[in-house]
């Protein structure tokens, strides 16, 4: 997928949709570098010989795990329904409601699953200007240390992709 295009149509749309401060010019580079660096910007939605899915590339448990710890998707103790997790349900489109295929068919879901999975992260996210740190920061939440990832590959992702001419 064109990097402009899913900055422009799937990340910023999806990052202000969720409301709070989960769009800022970080957030939205830090989920465009995990797209460029995951499938390509989405030219993976499945990954091969594995079990992660969608553009950016999220693994079943990981999916599971965020619904179940993610503070920000409990609700409050008064009683009220949350309000950021009806907005991220409301992003589902699949019948079989576990997220799992939604993170394959809906862009807007998967996007804002990887969103919440850094907002897990007590750390305040990188400077967009920083690659290096973004590097860090996407190595140690979504990576991590068991992941194929490195930073020449990261480099190589964001310089196929074109992301440093996205706007």
């Amino acid at each position: 997928m064109n990097a402009q295009q899913l900055y422009d149509c799937i990340i910023k749309p999806t990052h202000l949709y969720m409301g709070g401060n989960y769009e800022s010019k970080d957030a939205n580079f830090l989920s465009l570098c995990t797209a460029a660096i995951e499938s390509n910007c989405g030219y993976y939605i499945k990954q091969v010989g594995g079990p992660a899915l969608g553009v950016w590339q999220m693994e079943p448990p990981t999916h599971d795990d965020i619904w179940l710890n993610c503070d920000k998707l409990k609700a409050p103790k008064d009683g009220r329904g949350c309000v950021l997790a009806h907005r991220v349900r409301g992003l589902m489109v699949s019948p079989d409601n576990d997220g799992d295929t939604d993170l394959i068919v809906s862009p807007l879901y998967a996007c804002a699953m990887a969103r919440l999975k850094y907002s897990m992260d007590e750390a305040a996210l990188p400077d967009h200007n920083d690659i290096k740190a973004v590097y860090d920061y996407y190595k140690r939440i979504y990576n991590t240390r068991l992941g194929a990832s490195t930073y020449e590959k990261f480099k190589s992702a964001l310089a196929n992709n074109h992301i440093m001419d996205v706007k």
